[in-house]
């Protein structure tokens, strides 16, 4: 069971050119389920619904965060929202909102529940607040701290913990992560545009419920020949076994 989370971001860069390299990173990752976050959609654009129909998989997406942004030259409407693409049939998907700051704008998590066979398993993806401060220190804690209970919310399987968390390993924010069953320090392994940035995309088994993590790695952030990127996150891979 292969999952990956990738912060998309938005319609930045070259977004078309970034397109084709997400879609050929990912394919050759083959993943089961695909964490997406920024996911832009407008003008005719949409990141999630690209991907997912480049590479056979299903889309559950949740479009958040309207705003005019600047595309091709034209501000146009747009979102830029949570997402997550699977191989496999989903039994419930949905969202909830989170606290957000007037200054950062709307906050989600959003869940996706798959039966692998014969075990469950619930993915939470999510994009916490980048805000500097103490203020947003806070305020990630929180958002944090209720995506965990609404993702806990009749588990009977195990949770995966995606996405951009916009904190480290060891920031105080993510000590809920740290005090739950399951929790590996080394599945932090995301990074930023700078490969030796800090690593603020994560994926975690927080909640074992029969799976164990069999392989962890960071992809997506090798350049091509002409010196593109997918995005300026990484992805994070994490390879669960049956335990």
């Amino acid at each position: 069971m292969r999952i990956v989370t990738l912060n998309t971001w938005k319609n930045e860069g070259a977004y078309v050119r970034r397109l084709d390299l997400m879609v050929l990173g990912l394919a050759a990752l083959a993943p089961d389920v695909v964490c997406l976050q920024e996911c832009f959609a407008g003008d005719g654009r949409d990141t999630a619904a690209h991907l997912a129909s480049a590479l056979g998989l299903s889309r559950h997406a949740r479009p958040v965060r309207s705003k005019p942004r600047p595309h091709e030259g034209a501000m146009v409407a747009s979102t830029s929202g949570l997402a997550m693409l699977s191989r496999l049939p989903a039994v419930a998907e949905g969202a909830c909102a989170l606290a957000s700051d007037p200054a950062d704008g709307e906050r989600i998590a959003q869940r996706l529940d798959l039966a692998v066979g014969g075990r469950r398993l619930r993915i939470l993806n999510l994009h916490l607040t980048h805000l500097p401060g103490p203020d947003a220190a806070r305020l990630r804690t929180r958002q944090l701290a209720d995506a965990l209970c609404w993702a806990g919310e009749d588990l009977a399987a195990g949770l995966v913990v995606a996405g951009d968390l916009n904190a480290g390993a060891e920031d105080p924010a993510l000590a809920a992560l740290k005090a739950r069953v399951g929790f590996e320090a080394a599945t932090f392994l995301g990074s930023g545009g700078d490969r030796d940035g800090p690593a603020i995309d994560h994926l975690v088994l927080q909640e074992p419920g029969g799976w164990r993590v069999a392989s962890r790695f960071r992809a997506l952030d090798e350049a091509d020949a002409e010196g593109g990127l997918p995005s300026d996150h990484a992805a994070v891979v994490v390879d669960l076994a049956a335990a």
